[in-house]
């Protein structure tokens, strides 16, 4: 163990330093082209968190012969945000609240208040979208002012010195500060003993603890099988978004450029500089026959085919990320049916069974976290704590009709009732199930004593 606190410490040494701070992101076509080495990942995963917030100008590539002056000069550059789309449609599994049935022994009462009060539903949609975009999130259980906080860490803050015999298991974890995405002067090196804080380049502090593991959690976007990170979509969809931008910019440049015309002189003399102005004249000196003058011309850009274009690159992204159009409800007409809308989004579907698996595991090991703490600071024992999840079943876009058909088909089977439909509809009208429950049964009342009689009642 005291080989992997020296290699995490001088990880964080070296990467606190003020040298290294000042080093400023790589270009695009760097970024792509450099070696697979941390630093290199860390640039990575920093330029998926820029596309993502919508940083995206500066990632907007050069023209072949723009120089730094020129690029920055230049008018008409736009870009969209196609990656928070695509990041935000593809993680599906916190979209809904989900169902946690825990049994901790006497600590059972005590973890459940961790759960109740931190904001577990938007921590884990933003967990689950970091998953996605980076590869990997991790999630940091601490203890402050006598309650469990858990707090997201995007992968461009983290660096982990995994175990050799088992790479999934992490010995040892730098977390940077947050702040200026391209500095980092502070970072805590954590293990299973012990947190030592590095402020630029040197050793600030350290502080031992008990709680025998290290306090992140880390959650995959798919499972890693070449040592500890995993490649999330992002990569893909960030850098076709950054090629998206910039024909989006040239295209922006084009049409704006069309409204000028451009002059055409036909055989001016030679010997003569030409001047053009108000009060200024075109000589021309040519023989008979020979053609002179001065006409203007548009320019003829294929602004159609530069918008085909941008459409077959954007329907193209959409399929190598195994996204139906419907999903994003691009281009449903209204004959097509909610049976086949739902068949197309089967790959969503697919690619959300898969991510249940592993986020199970990231939630038991969460559960295991808040357990350890827990005993580290206020002695609750847990003994062998054990989570259920309940993910809710996506909403895929479909018809009124279709969705009125499935409800009545899932109720005449006893596979749901109509307070969860309600809560379902309207979850911010109740509090909780049971709410809706008694909701229900007094408005069915009500309605029995006017003497309205409906369908399931006849």
């Amino acid at each position: 163990m005291h080989e992997t606190y020296a290699k995490a410490l001088s990880i964080a040494l070296e990467q606190t330093s003020p040298a290294l701070a000042r080093r400023r992101q790589p270009a695009l076509d760097q970024l792509f082209a450099g070696s697979e080495d941390e630093t290199t990942r860390l640039d990575l995963a920093r330029f998926c968190w820029d596309m993502y917030r919508g940083d995206q100008l500066r990632h907007v590539p050069r023209l072949p012969g723009e120089s730094a002056l020129e690029y920055s000069r230049r008018p008409h550059k736009q870009f969209l945000n196609v990656t928070r789309v695509l990041v935000d449609v593809l993680s599906q599994l916190y979209r809904q609240p989900i169902s946690r049935r825990l049994d901790a022994g006497a600590a059972t009462e005590r973890i459940q208040r961790a759960y109740t009060r931190n904001p577990m539903g938007q921590i884990m949609l933003t967990v689950d979208r970091l998953t996605r975009l980076q590869g990997a999130c991790a999630l940091r259980v601490g203890y402050q002012d006598g309650e469990i906080r858990l707090w997201p860490y995007p992968a461009h803050r983290l660096i982990v010195v995994p175990d050799p015999t088992m790479p999934l298991r992490p010995l040892a974890v730098v977390a940077f500060a947050a702040g200026d995405e391209g500095s980092t002067p502070l970072a805590h090196v954590w293990t299973a003993e012990s947190v030592t804080t590095v402020h630029q380049g040197r050793v600030a502090g350290e502080v031992k603890h008990t709680l025998g593991r290290v306090p992140f959690v880390f959650f995959h976007d798919a499972l890693p099988v070449d040592g500890f990170w995993s490649e999330g979509r992002g990569r893909s969809i960030t850098h076709a978004n950054a090629i998206f931008n910039a024909k989006l910019s040239e295209l922006a440049y084009t049409v704006a450029m069309q409204g000028f015309g451009v002059m055409e002189i036909v055989n001016p003399d030679p010997a003569k500089d030409i001047a053009i102005g108000p009060g200024r004249a075109i000589a021309f000196t040519v023989g008979q026959g020979q053609p002179y003058g001065v006409s203007f011309k548009a320019p003829n850009a294929p602004i159609a085919e530069l918008i085909a274009d941008l459409e077959f690159q954007l329907r193209t992204l959409l399929k190598t990320q195994r996204i139906p159009e419907s999903v994003l409800s691009v281009n449903v007409g209204g004959n097509v049916s909610g049976a086949s809308i739902v068949a197309a989004g089967s790959p969503v579907i697919e690619d959300r069974v898969e991510r249940m698996q592993l986020f199970r595991a990231g939630e038991a090991d969460l559960l295991d976290a808040i357990a350890a703490v827990l005993r580290e600071h206020e002695g609750v024992q847990a003994q062998a704590p054990t989570l259920a999840l309940d993910f809710p079943e996506p909403r895929l876009e479909q018809t009124v009709a279709d969705r009125i058909a499935l409800d009545d088909w899932r109720l005449d089977r006893g596979m749901t009732t109509p307070w969860e439909l309600m809560l379902r509809d309207d979850p911010d009208a109740y509090d909780n199930l049971e709410a809706a429950k008694q909701a229900w049964l007094a408005r069915r009342a009500e309605m029995r004593t006017l003497n309205i009689q409906t369908e399931r009642d006849a």
